[in-house]
């Protein structure tokens, strides 16, 4: 096997589970959700090959033949009021998503944050997927 097959290999073995929430927060939640986003930042650096990042849509400009997030996402708002985030957990495998998930739901700070995140976005907005690598 060459070094940089060795390389993708081991990428692929880091990352296979990708865990998207998308959702609509009001704009003068960001910093509330930037704190939030820090602690669960922090939570998530204990657990090893896991990683949590987390994005706001930039672009809402319409694409030929696609159609442009913000008319997917509901809401009820304006563009001016809310804006759009992404979460994203990455997961080594199926078994090492399942075990964290396990430990979240007896872990009282994981819940204290999760509603306090849910108290912050725009209700009936979250979508979220769970997305396994595909191997090319």
């Amino acid at each position: 096997m060459s070094e940089l097959s060795g390389i993708e290999t081991k990428r692929q073995e880091a990352a296979s589970i990708v865990q998207q929430f998308i959702c609509r927060a009001p704009k003068k939640n960001h910093e509330a959700l930037v704190q939030l986003a820090k602690e669960f930042t922090d939570m998530f650096r204990n657990e090893g090959d896991m990683r949590i990042e987390y994005f706001q849509l930039s672009n809402t400009d319409d694409i030929s033949d696609f159609t442009n997030m913000t008319k997917t996402v509901p809401s009820t708002k304006s563009a001016e009021e809310e804006e759009i985030w992404m979460e994203q957990i990455i997961f080594r495998d199926s078994k090492h998503k399942d075990e964290y998930i396990a430990k979240c739901m007896s872990d009282q700070n994981v819940d204290r944050l999760y509603k306090q995140f849910i108290s912050l976005i725009t209700p009936g907005s979250a979508i979220m997927g769970k997305f396994n690598r595909i191997i090319v």
